[in-house]
Parts: structure tokens; C-alpha cells; sequence
């Protein structure tokens, strides 16, 4: 089920203000940031987020400083950036009007404020449609279109229900199984990522198995067969391995962040995937390579995951 997303805003910036895109070539990342509430204190709140918890105007705006310059720092290559677990608008508007504006990204959107773990965008580029796309008991995902030096790039943003709580298991594979008729029926480019709560190594059965028979989401590491709704993930390919993880829980690292790819990154025409990364940064990991989760009282860390970026050139 789609419906229009009407938080998508626009801040008014000069063009001649803004960065030019590189348009060489095209990156997109994606950021679980870890409960990133606002300020402001409206019902909605997560124990420990509250006014009476400690938690106020300084230490958000401490937050969004360290959060900006993290982000100026390590995502310069990325035109569109999907974000998760994001609580309102205005915790975009904190990251743009604080800073990453400078940077060129005027474009926000945010799927809901209904809770802590929204799906939310920031863009230089300007979407030409943006809507939802809903499913029973699931978050809300972002759905945009892109026009990027004449092709269309279609881009779902998503934070699958978590594992941690055993009846989110078939919620999920009915979110992964969406997402696979999505593919199927988009003839175009598209860009699937966020943090879709399983590691498709760790958990390639519950990810990529099958169903009565069905494949749940069909993923490869071989671009060349990302057609007929399968898709491309950096983490299966094997040829040129993406070795690094994007969260570690209790003693483990697993990739739970995606970049999800379809054929059309591998054809030899227009947009042309070239690889992905980790973004970990020096004020996000400690001493042994592990994201640093905020720490509230202390000020300390980012978010308890890393960023995942994919580039591409423009032929």
C-alpha cells in the first residue's frame, strides 16, 4: 500500500549557496543513529530521553554538533543519505540548519513521528516523488524517485522490525518478501538500503531461503545476476568482499545495514556501481574498531552502529 509522504519540506537556500554535485559520479549511504530524540518532550519518549531523565536542550544541541561534524567529515561523497531511528522533523532541521546545509543537503524527509525509530532522509538532490509504502504492524519505508543526469533511480529507505523480540520474525518476512515483489516490479533503477535487522551470512536462510517454496528475497554477490528481482548486496560478493561489519552486539558483529542493488548498476550504461563501504570515523569507533553507542550522560560515542555508503560513476 503507498501513500503520499506530506513531511517532505524544502529549506528555502539559494542555489548559488549550495555545493555543486559532483556529477562524475553518485553516492548514497545509510545510518541507524541510535534514538536520536529531540528536545522536546511530547509523550513519545523512550525511557531515558525524557526531561526528567536528564535529557535537554544542551546536551541535543552537543549532540547535533558532534553528529555534524561526523557527517561533514566522512560523508562528502554521499548525494542522498538514508537515516534510521530518527524521532521527529525536527532533529533534521537541527542537522541542516547547524551545518550540513553548508554542505548542500536542503532536502528532508522523515516517514513518521509516531516514535523513536522513524525513517528519515536527507538529500542534495531534489526527489521528484516521495511517498510510503506500508504493511501491517511494519515501519512505515520511504519511497523516492531521483533524477540523476537522466535516469531514474528509485530509492527505498527502511528499518525492518528488530530481532530481538521472537514474534518480529514474521513480520519481517513479510517485510523482506514486499520488498522482493518491489524489485520484481520496478523496471528501472533501484536502490534498496537501511537497516533491515539481519545479516544476510549470518542469516541467509531467514533472509534468502524460501517460503512454501518461495524465495524471500532473492540476493546475489554477482551484479551480472541482480535481473528478474534479484538483487545485488556487497556483503555476498566475493570477488570483491566487503570485510568490514556495521554492528556489534554482545560479543558479535553482524551487517545488519544494506545496500540493496538491482540490475541496472552493472549493465555498462549510465549509473554504474563502482563499490561500498563502512564509514566508521575516529570520533565514532574505539580503540578495537567498535562503533561507540551515545552516551548521554557523558556526551561520548555516536551511534552503536556505522554507516554504510555506496558510490557509483556516471558514464
Amino acid at each position: 500500500m503507498r501513500r503520499l509522504l506530506f513531511l517532505l519540506s524544502i529549506i528555502p537556500l539559494l542555489l548559488s549557496c549550495s555545493p555543486s554535485i559532483n556529477k562524475a559520479g553518485f553516492g548514497i549511504a545509510t545510518w541507524n543513529m541510535c534514538q536520536f530524540f529531540d528536545s522536546r518532550e511530547d509523550g513519545g519518549e523512550f525511557s531515558g530521553w525524557r526531561e526528567s531523565d536528564g535529557w535537554n536542550d544542551e546536551k541535543y544541541n552537543e549532540r547535533i554538533k558532534k553528529t555534524i561534524m561526523h557527517m561533514a567529515s566522512n560523508f562528502k561523497e554521499a548525494d542522498v543519505i538514508i537515516l534510521e531511528e530518527v524521532e521527529s522533523r525536527e532533529v533534521l532541521i537541527s542537522l541542516l540548519e547547524g551545518g550540513l546545509k553548508k554542505e548542500g543537503y536542503i532536502y528532508y524527509g522523515i516517514a513518521s513521528e509516531e516514535s523513536g525509530l522513524n525513517v528519515a532522509f536527507i538529500s542534495r538532490i531534489k526527489p521528484y516523488s516521495v511517498s510510503l509504502l506500508f504493511l501491517p504492524e511494519a515501519r512505515p519505508m520511504l519511497e523516492m524517485d531521483f533524477n540523476i543526469e537522466g535516469e531514474r533511480v528509485r530509492v527505498i529507505g527502511v528499518h525492518l522490525r528488530s530481532r530481538l523480540e521472537e514474534e518480529n520474525k514474521d513480520i519481517r518476512r513479510e517485510e523482506l518478501m514486499f520488498l522482493k515483489d518491489e524489485a520484481k516490479d520496478f523496471d528501472g533503477s533501484l536502490i534498496i538500503l537501511g537497516d533491515f535487522n539481519i545479516d544476510p551470512l549470518i542469516h541467509k536462510d531467514e533472509m534468502c531461503g524460501s517460503r512454501e517454496g518461495e524465495t524471500v528475497l532473492p540476493l546475489t554477490g554477482d551484479g551480472s545476476r541482480a535481473r528478474d528481482g534479484w538483487l545485488y548486496s556487497p556483503f555476498l560478493d566475493y570477488a570483491s568482499p566487503l570485510l568490514d561489519s556495521t554492528y556489534y552486539y554482545d560479543g558479535n558483529w553482524e551487517r545488519l545495514d544494506n545496500i540493496l542493488l538491482s540490475s541496472s548498476f552493472f549493465d555498462g550504461e549510465g549509473i554504474e556501481y563502482i563499490e561500498s563501504r563502512v564509514i566508521k570515523g575516529s570520533d565514532g569507533s574505539d580503540y578495537s574498531g567498535r562503533p561507540i553507542k551515545y552516551d548521554k550522560s557523558t556526551g561520548k560515542g555516536l551511534s552503536d552502529h556505522f554507516a554504510l555508503m555506496a558510490t557509483f560513476n556516471i558514464q
